[in-house]
């Protein structure tokens, strides 16, 4: 398995992604951290970087909303799941309505995470399937 990290996660308050950690940790996924827009930013712009980012709702220099345009700025895009500490179903329908790909809240079950983790792939996959044939097409 690559040793490059396949999720970045996003957040200023370590509750609750200290547990999700480590259910991705279990699960061998490799990860990286943020702990704001700024540096979120700067690991998106390097190479062999995430391409699904977990992002707390709030964090110190932005909010979901923000981590969301910095992953839709780079290329390629990158997959954005929302992680909140409760069920709100604003919030939710917001996130999604936005462009989040989903929204996920505690308790973190494995089978859940990893099936969240196995979407965004699909989705991330049939992006740059469609993404090249249009850009082959547009020639």
């Amino acid at each position: 398995m690559s040793t490059e990290p396949r999720v970045l996660l996003l957040y200023s308050d370590p509750e609750p992604f200290l547990r999700l950690e480590a259910l991705l940790e279990n699960q061998s996924v490799p990860t990286v951290r943020a702990s704001s827009c700024q540096q979120a930013r700067t690991l998106l712009a390097q190479s062999g970087t995430p391409r699904i980012v977990l992002t707390d709702t709030t964090l110190k220099d932005g909010t979901w909303r923000d981590a969301l345009r910095l992953a839709g700025e780079v290329s390629p895009p990158r997959a954005v799941i929302v992680v909140n500490r409760w069920d709100d179903i604003r919030l939710y329908l917001a996130a999604l309505e936005e462009g989040a790909l989903d929204f996920i809240t505690p308790p973190f079950l494995a089978s859940d995470v990893g099936w969240v983790l196995r979407t965004a792939q699909l989705h991330l996959a049939q992006r740059d399937r469609n993404g090249f044939k249009a850009a082959a097409t547009a020639d």
